[in-house]
């Protein structure tokens, strides 16, 4: 799976971020680096393209609970809603 090792370290991660404070965030995680943890997705991801280019990395928001979400070709579906 894709961004396997990037999910595995967050999870690994996400009860000390949690507790420092960091929930509602957004981490970028990139092979075994935290990137870094921003206030914004928008700032994330224009910060997460800025140092590692078009490939795949993590970007997600901290929080307790997990959403689901699943991408095809740029659309998001979420539920039974989709938004592009």
């Amino acid at each position: 799976m894709e961004l396997e090792k990037e999910f595995n370290l967050y999870r690994e991660l996400k009860p000390s971020l949690i507790q420092d404070g960091h929930q509602g965030k957004f981490i970028v995680i990139k092979d075994n680096e935290v990137f870094d943890i921003f206030m914004t997705y928008e700032d994330a991801l224009r910060q997460g393209l800025r140092r590692y280019g078009n490939v795949p990395f993590l970007l997600h928001q901290i929080s307790r609970f997990e959403r689901v979400h699943h991408f095809f070709h740029g659309v998001e579906v979420t539920g039974c809603q989709m938004s592009v």
